[in-house]
């Protein structure tokens, strides 16, 4: 099992198809740090949004995000946003 399929395994843990939540992952480049996070994002409708960290990657890996996106999307049927990987 690599880091893709144990990071996809949280995802699956914490989608718990909650009454009226949304969930997302977000996957965000940090210039500073030059890390990949990711975050599994849920929000109770009309309540504040919570965000866990769930995995990181390294800057090398920046080019392959969308294809990783990708998959979480077909394989968890969560939304996944892609921000500022340029």
């Amino acid at each position: 099992m690599n880091y893709d399929d144990k990071l996809i395994e949280e995802i699956m843990k914490r989608f718990t198809k909650k009454k009226n939540t949304l969930y997302w992952v977000r996957i965000v480049y940090q210039r500073y740090s030059k890390q990949l996070n990711v975050f599994f994002e849920y929000a109770k409708i009309g309540m504040a949004t919570h965000s866990e960290q769930i995995g990181r990657y390294v800057e090398s890996e920046k080019n392959r995000m969308p294809e990783l996106g990708k998959r979480i999307k077909e394989e968890t049927n969560v939304s996944v946003e892609l921000g500022d990987l340029e």
